[in-house]
């Protein structure tokens, strides 16, 4: 039963308001550690997609 309520949770006006968490660092995905190898990937992909081309 508690797998329906969760289902249906929407009709009742309540939601949940989930947070993304970095397996890595354990911090919010929007305040990722500086050291986050993750972090430092996500933001080396633009260049390496540039200089492939």
């Amino acid at each position: 039963m508690s797998f329906l309520k969760k289902l249906f949770r929407w009709k009742n006006g309540r939601t949940v308001q989930r947070v993304r968490i970095c397996v890595e660092c354990g911090m919010p995905v929007g305040e990722h550690k500086t050291w986050c190898s993750i972090l430092r990937t996500l933001n080396e992909r633009p260049e390496l997609a540039r200089s492939a081309k």
